[in-house]
């Protein structure tokens, strides 16, 4: 076999680092945000604990 007939299977043949160069489809992304969460006080809250809470702050 030669160098092409196994690069077509799949199998390295030279290894390369692509630092630097353009690379295609890497200018796509999906980046999930996380945001910080404020714990939410249950109970020893002024006013009770039967009625609703305040609403979620995110950072």
């Amino acid at each position: 076999m030669d160098a092409d007939e196994i690069e077509m299977m799949g199998i390295p043949v030279g290894f390369d680092s692509t630092k630097g160069k353009p690379v295609e489809g890497n200018d796509v992304s999906g980046i999930r945000a996380v945001t910080k969460r404020q714990p939410r006080q249950y109970m020893n809250r002024r006013g009770g604990f039967n009625r609703p809470l305040p609403a979620e702050v995110n950072r």
